[in-house]
């Protein structure tokens, strides 16, 4: 499998790279800086037409949503563990948390970021932030009370979607400071020795 990935620090784009390191899988990675003009090319568009990243190419195919990107790679690897089978117990569960990152944890932290820290400030609207942060508490909670009897979301083992919803945890550290079993969980995840390869530029 001929994989290559283009990523840029502290962005979605650890989430597939993570997993790559996880899964051992040899690939090619495409260092790009954020809002550089790289990302804005003609050529990088035919890439990802967002301009956007990550987007990954497997065997000359491309895929653009991160999520998406984890999903398929851990299926493709069953035997790793990484990922239930498609017959097990555990199946459902799993892929709730895979959407609940996408549908319920990252909104309402993105919308935080967006209108704290990354839009031009007389582009914020800071009215959206007590309900964008009342909604990521809810999340949290949630997170904090399933992890309260287990090291993972699915129980004994680490899954892809400790990975996806761990490795967005840890873009808002203070945000678990009223929530030691969060903190202890992300902590934990960093352990990892897959983690501690590509931690020092995540």
């Amino acid at each position: 499998m001929n994989i290559e990935l283009y990523y840029a620090p502290q962005t979605r784009s650890i989430r597939p790279r993570w997993l790559l390191e996880e899964l051992e899988l040899p690939y090619t990675l495409h260092s790009m800086e954020l809002f550089d003009e790289t990302m804005r090319s003609r050529e990088y568009r035919r890439i990802h037409p967002l301009g956007q990243i990550p987007a990954i190419r497997i065997d000359g195919e491309i895929m653009i949503e991160s999520v998406a990107m984890c999903h398929w790679l851990a299926d493709q690897f069953l035997e790793k563990g990484l990922a239930p089978k498609h017959d097990s117990d555990l199946r459902k569960a799993y892929e709730q948390w895979m959407f609940f990152l996408p549908g319920t944890l990252e909104p309402p932290l993105m919308e935080m970021l967006m209108h704290t820290l990354l839009l031009p400030e007389k582009s914020r609207v800071p009215q959206i932030l007590p309900l964008a942060r009342r909604r990521y508490t809810q999340a949290l909670k949630i997170l904090d009370n399933v992890l309260s009897d287990r090291p993972y979301l699915l129980g004994a083992s680490f899954s892809v979607a400790d990975l996806v919803i761990g490795a967005t945890l840890r873009w808002s550290p203070n945000d678990l400071d009223r929530f030691e079993t969060l903190a202890d969980y992300v902590q934990r995840l960093e352990q990892r020795p897959a983690w501690q390869r590509i931690c020092t530029d995540s």
